[in-house]
């Protein structure tokens, strides 16, 4: 992943998180890439509290997750999210590693955009609030 900043965050499958065939259904790795976003946001100061204190919000407007291997009840893993795109949009690139193995198990993104919060209006462009936040992080022009 080519990414100006990540983090990353330990997951464990739970019992509740699994489908008929005892792996984690497709659906629940979406939580696991917000648990992976939500350290990265901590990480550049802009978590959710701060996003709504600089009036704007940040809406999923897409999704992408590619599976190479299941994650399993119980198996430790490693989700490590990135900006890899802040430009008009946000886009955030994310890997899930079973920590025992190091294999990867699924790949993916999602985009955002920044959305005013009083007008409901989609900015256009990324507002000043995030460019700051990320820019002890950009490499040097």
């Amino acid at each position: 992943m080519k990414a100006i900043v990540t983090a990353s965050a330990p997951v464990v499958a739970q019992f509740y998180d699994l489908d008929p065939m005892n792996i984690v259904w497709h659906g629940n790795y979406a939580k696991y890439f917000e648990i992976g976003r939500r350290a990265l946001l901590i990480k550049i100061g802009y978590d959710y509290m701060a996003m709504q204190a600089s009036g704007y919000a940040w809406p999923v407007i897409d999704m992408h997750i590619r599976y190479y291997r299941s994650l399993e009840l119980g198996r430790p893993a490693e989700i490590t999210a990135g900006v890899t795109e802040w430009e008009n949009r946000l886009k955030i690139s994310y890997q899930i590693d079973d920590l025992e193995t190091g294999r990867k198990l699924t790949r993916g993104h999602t985009v955002h955009v920044a959305v005013d919060i009083k007008s409901k209006e989609m900015q256009w462009e990324t507002p000043p609030v995030l460019r700051g936040k990320l820019a002890p992080f950009l490499p040097p022009s």
